[in-house]
Parts: C-alpha cells; structure tokens; sequence
C-alpha cells in the first residue's frame, strides 16, 4: 500500500502522485475501488485535489485507491439538492486575489472569501494587484477595515513585480487556492512567480460570517437579546456602534446582506 495526493479528478479517473523507489515521485491514473463508490456522503464527490490517499498499484501501471483520510480542511460551496461541493481538501490558506483598478477593487467579495476560508478551516491573504495603477495610501485605505482580524495584506504589481517577493514567501512550504474574478491578474503573479502553475476557487456558504467580521462579534455580547440578528431589534449593541461610527457601515451591511442567505 502507497500513500499519495490527488492532483486532479478527470471523469472516473483520478490522477495521485505517489513516491516510486526507482523513479521518485510520479502522477498516476487511479480508480476509486468499489465499496469507496458505495460510500453515501453529503457531497458531490468523494475526492477532490488535495486528498490524502491509499493507492494499491496494479501490474498494468494504474492503480486503485483503497481508502481517503479525513480532511484537515476544505474548500467547498453548497451544491445541489442539499450536497456540498468540494472544491479542494487540505488547503492550508485561501489567497483572495483583488485588483487595485481594471476591474475596481471589491470589498464584500473580499468578505464573502473571508467566510469560505474561516468556514472551510484555512488561513486568509489578501492580495491586492496593480498597485502601480492606484496611489498607495488610497489602496491602504480600501483594505484598512479588513485588517480587524490580522489577516496579512499584500499589495503587489505583476508590472513592477513589487510586492512579489513578499507573496512569494507567503505561498513557500503552504498549500495554497489562489480566489479571485476575472482580471485581477491572477495568472500575471502565478507567470512571474513560478512558470507551470494553475489555480482553483469559489463561492460562499455563509456560517462563519461571525468570524469575518471580528468587530461585529466582539460587540454582539452587549446587545439586550442572546440571539439579536443585528437588523430590527431594540437594544442592539451593534446596531448603536453603526450609529457611533465605530463599526463601518458598509461593512455593517454587507454583515446583515450575508447573514440574511444562511
């Protein structure tokens, strides 16, 4: 028995790299063995890229998987009729690529990834690209009430490869899912940075939004009711902190917009 890592799902196969004594670690085709099949899950599939495997190797070169073990984190979205959809397993951190400018900087997709990666168990970065387009301090000021939580924040330009240096030590020795629209320059970093790279991402399933927005939570134990939703009811301590300035207010409303989706 071997273990291995899957990096890629192709249809029924699944391609695992596994250590060979002679020729060192090699990607193989493998199939999932049957009563792996049979297992019931709520998810829209077994396995994912990242999984930690079992693989017995068969004398016509492919190789079977004989047993999945549990995952230390995951990416994931709802899927349908109730399934989760598993994106990736055992990430070790979630890189939320935004742009400074073409297209414009977005703060509550920001947010929505803050939720799937606390949610799914992976460490946050936010990456902010084409910094050579927009004046420092007013990129800082974008991502200023991000910072609640310590999250790092790297601003970087794939045209000045400023910053890159300090992305490329973030990403050294971790697993990481590289999240973000078209355009923000996702695939300029992942060139500059290393030449054969691909990347994977998203969606928002919203339980951790206490956990996204850390201000927030810290007020909520002084607000009157144990289970206030923060939108209608008297005595709301996060509601009267909005008022004082003392919780942003578009942040305060993207609060309400994703906790209205659980």
């Amino acid at each position: 028995m071997t273990m291995g890592i899957v990096t890629r799902t192709e249809g029924a196969s699944v391609w695992v790299v596994i250590t060979d004594g002679d020729s060192g670690r090699v990607e193989v085709p493998c199939v999932l063995r049957g009563r792996l099949k049979k297992k019931r899950l709520r998810v829209t599939s077994l396995v994912v890229a990242g999984d930690h495997v079992e693989v017995e190797r068969l004398p016509r070169g492919d190789a079977v998987i004989t047993g999945i073990h549990d995952r230390r984190s995951q990416l994931s979205r709802p899927g349908f009729h109730g399934y989760e959809h598993v994106i990736a397993a055992n990430v070790d951190q979630l890189v939320m690529i935004q742009s400074a400018a073409q297209p414009s900087f977005k703060r509550r997709l920001v947010e929505r990834y803050l939720v799937i990666a606390h949610h799914g168990g992976m460490s946050p970065v936010l990456v902010v690209n084409k910094c050579d387009l927009v004046d420092g301090h007013v990129v800082r000021s974008w991502v200023e009430p991000l910072q609640t939580g310590g999250m790092p924040v790297l601003l970087t330009s794939a045209v000045t490869l400023a910053g890159l240096d300090a992305l490329r030590s973030c990403l050294r020795a971790r697993i990481s899912v590289l999240a973000g629209q078209s355009g923000v320059g996702k695939s300029s970093l992942i060139r500059a940075l290393y030449p054969d790279t691909a990347v994977a991402l998203f969606q928002d399933d919203v339980e951790a939004t206490g956990i996204a927005f850390p201000e927030i939570e810290a007020v909520a134990p002084r607000c009157r009711f144990r289970d206030c939703s923060h939108t209608h009811e008297p005595g709301c301590a996060v509601k009267e902190a909005v008022a004082r300035g003392e919780i942003d207010s578009d942040r305060y409303r993207n609060y309400v917009r994703l906790r209205s989706r659980t």
